[in-house]
């Protein structure tokens, strides 16, 4: 997989997932542009990826427009990656109109924005790839992020429709969906005894990381997903491929060699 000479758009590049999909890019020979609200950040992944950096917060409404500037002037973009996002973790109850109306600006309202001003460009050149991010959360329920799920569920539906519309000009839109990445901002927060017991809830028996996202980013930016548009991937260890049953059903854990669950 390679992104040789390619001219890509990041948004949320900063930290976490950003940033490790900023390196894979990178790595695979992308020319960068590079965007988000961390001013010291940025600076650093964009020092280490010698990309352009835009200073901007993409719910800002002059955000496309000058996160997509320095990639047009120089021909592109080629692939757009929209990566910035805000977790709102609050109680149905809690959760405020101001709460709803920024979490779906910053994760759904501005991919949107970006996505229409990248195939203004991408359009008369007859190619190019958006890559959304997505959740785990817009297809499973969880309590407290009713605004975030809802914002994610809204990239799934709009990553579909602009597949189908976009298709026919030679540019693929496709999303992922990480389960719960472990970056280095949430790994301070994390005890020993949660990680065990979320584990239980992956198959693969462990928790994302930054890395994994990045690397299904890579490959549905490069010409080795030539012929997938429309689709979101989960990136999540198998989570949303298991029964909650298996993980806490006695029986059914002995069929996989797996002792039962202990609860401090």
């Amino acid at each position: 997989m390679t992104l040789e000479g390619k001219l890509c758009v990041v948004t949320g590049a900063a930290a976490g997932i950003g940033r490790a999909i900023a390196l894979r890019f990178a790595a695979a020979g992308a020319r960068l542009v590079l965007a988000d609200r961390d001013t010291g950040g940025l600076a650093r992944i964009a020092a280490e990826t010698a990309a352009e950096q835009v200073f901007a917060d993409v719910a800002d409404d002059d955000a496309p427009a000058r996160i997509l500037a320095p990639a047009i002037a120089r021909g592109g973009p080629d692939v757009l990656v929209n990566n910035a996002g805000v977790t709102t973790v609050r109680p149905l109850l809690d959760t405020t109109d101001e709460d709803w109306d920024a979490t779906l600006a910053i994760c759904l309202r501005s991919a949107f924005r970006l996505s229409r001003e990248a195939v203004r460009a991408m359009r008369p050149r007859g190619r190019g790839a958006i890559v959304n991010m997505a959740s785990v959360n817009a297809m499973q329920g969880q309590p407290c992020v009713a605004a975030y799920a809802a914002a994610k569920g809204g990239i799934h539906a709009m990553t579909r429709q602009m597949a189908v519309e976009c298709g026919p000009f030679g540019i693929r839109v496709n999303a992922l969906s990480p389960g719960l990445i472990v970056t280095e901002a949430f790994a301070a927060k994390l005890q020993p005894e949660d990680v065990r017991l979320t584990e239980e809830a992956y198959p693969l028996g462990r928790l994302g990381r930054p890395e994994d996202v990045a690397d299904a980013a890579l490959f549905l930016a490069s010409d080795a997903a030539a012929f997938i548009t429309g689709v979101d991937l989960p990136v999540d260890g198998g989570l949303t491929a298991q029964m909650a049953a298996a993980v806490v059903s006695p029986r059914i854990r002995a069929w996989t060699g797996r002792t039962p669950l202990r609860f401090a």
